[in-house]
């Protein structure tokens, strides 16, 4: 989230969605401020992911946020859910190699605090726990972990999707509410405007806007069921139906 009091704007970072990149030039050119003051990993204290706070989170960090103009970025659902779960694997799995064997493991707990060397490796292994699941999930490829995903119980899919430990695979609508901006990470035009609401507009060079992945049509269906609460999204995006069953 940036906080930019002079100009009085939000930027709510969506997940995925280009959130980084205005951080990091918003830094370059004002430097370490309060604007950036919230962005962090998650936080017990806090209960979310400071790098990505909600908007019904706001009122807790920012108490006059009423007061600002608020900004989001929001991307296509279903290319996002591929980028969501390549940042999963980066981040949370780790690969150990035992001679020509290699052992995966995760690198957060249920409370979504981030684990590091044998004791990650230790639970991982333990079945039942949280950072075997997220082994077993995230270890495949994207189609794969989307299928599995898809196969569980709304409750465990929520451990995954709606857990703000894991704030990259959370809906997009967690991102967004009444009188909150929208713009469209695949709009150039978007960037453009979103780079000058904060004084960014000699950056417009550095804009680099993701390609977009090669998903299999069966796949747009089974992700949409998966996050109802982002339909808004998935009817701008519309593509040709394929009935997934369940």
């Amino acid at each position: 989230m940036i906080v930019d009091k002079e100009r009085k704007v939000i930027f709510l970072h969506n997940p995925k969605c280009g959130g980084t990149f205005l951080r990091d030039i918003y830094i370059e050119k004002y430097g370490e401020t309060e604007g950036t003051k919230w962005w962090g990993s998650f936080t017990p204290e806090y209960n979310t992911d400071l790098g990505h706070i909600t908007y019904n989170d706001l009122s807790r960090f920012i108490p006059d946020w009423r007061e600002y103009r608020i900004v989001v970025m929001v991307r296509n659902p279903y290319h996002r859910f591929y980028s969501a779960i390549k940042e999963v694997k980066s981040r949370l799995i780790g690969i150990k190699k035992i001679g020509f064997i290699k052992i995966y493991y995760a690198f957060v707990t249920k409370d979504g605090l981030r684990l590091k060397g044998k004791t990650a490796l230790f639970r991982s292994v333990c079945s039942g726990t949280y950072p075997y699941s997220l082994q077993k999930l995230f270890t495949v490829s994207a189609e794969n972990c989307c299928k599995r995903i898809f196969s569980l119980k709304r409750s465990k899919q929520d451990l995954f999707i709606r857990n703000k430990s894991i704030p990259w695979l959370n809906p997009q609508s967690y991102f967004w509410g009444k009188e909150v901006e929208v713009f469209y990470y695949e709009s150039e035009s978007d960037w453009i405007k979103l780079l000058d609401i904060f004084g960014l507009s000699e950056y417009q060079s550095r804009l680099s806007i993701a390609k977009d992945y090669v998903i299999p049509n069966y796949m747009h269906a089974m992700i949409e069921k998966l996050y109802p609460e982002d339909m808004e999204l998935f009817l701008r995006y519309a593509t040709p139906k394929i009935t997934i069953k369940k």
